[in-house]
């Protein structure tokens, strides 16, 4: 295979409901966009999410796998795919995504090829649905986003929560990321704000996962996330 000019990075942890589907509808947005990748895989996982990966990899080329026994979070997870990452680009993706969310995929494509450093979805531009998001995370958010946006002037962005983004490899190292959990993607856009990364949002719908358990608790993170975005703040200006 010849270097990637992608590199999709997955986090897994129990997800032996839904990775079989996610990586067909991955693998086919691949070959209808004649796009090369890689797949990396860190699993964390302790039910049959490895055996199933372990399978797929004879079927899929282009699929790498370092399993975890002892993971320390979704973060950390991200940060070992993105220090592998040997694509161009790398995209972080996660294992309970459809077809759906792969739709913008061309669209990163094209922001990439236009000079952008950093492109990353969007829930809130306009003509996107969320559906079966619990209200508490809807409200909390919404909140933090509004209080990003205002505490960093940067009211073009709209989504910093986000997880699912892409950025040109070359410039990871740069942010010297440290979260270990889902603060990961604030820390990452935030810290590339500072950099004066050129980033840009494209739209992304987006529907509670058909399979497992969602990781995202609101009582544990919010605020590893308050306290991420204060630290990246209060060296900021």
């Amino acid at each position: 295979m010849k270097k990637p000019e992608f590199t999709f990075v997955i986090p897994t942890f129990n997800e032996q409901d839904v990775i079989i589907k996610t990586l067909e509808d991955l693998n086919n947005c691949l070959e209808e966009n004649n796009v090369t990748a890689e797949i990396i895989i860190i699993d964390d996982s302790n039910d049959k999410t490895i055996e199933i990966l372990e399978i797929l990899k004879n079927k899929y080329k282009n699929l790498i796998i370092i399993h975890r026994d002892k993971g320390n979070g979704v973060g950390s997870a991200i940060r070992l795919g993105l220090n592998k990452s040997k694509g161009r680009y790398s995209i972080i993706y996660m294992a309970d995504y459809t077809s759906e969310d792969l739709k913008c995929f061309p669209e990163m494509v094209q922001k990439f090829r236009e000079g952008y450093d950093i492109v990353q979805t969007s829930r809130f531009m306009k003509g996107m649905t969320i559906k079966g998001y619990p209200l508490k995370k809807t409200i909390a958010n919404r909140v933090c986003n509004y209080f990003v946006r205002i505490a960093f002037l940067r009211f073009d962005l709209k989504d910093y929560t986000s997880l699912y983004k892409a950025i040109r490899t070359d410039k990871i190292n740069k942010l010297k990321l440290e979260s270990d959990h889902f603060d990961l993607g604030t820390e990452i856009v935030l810290k590339a704000i500072r950099k004066k990364y050129k980033i840009i949002e494209v739209p992304v719908s987006w529907e509670e996962r058909k399979g497992g358990e969602s990781k995202l608790k609101l009582s544990k993170f919010a605020l590893k996330y308050f306290k991420r975005v204060m630290k990246i703040w209060l060296t900021y200006y």
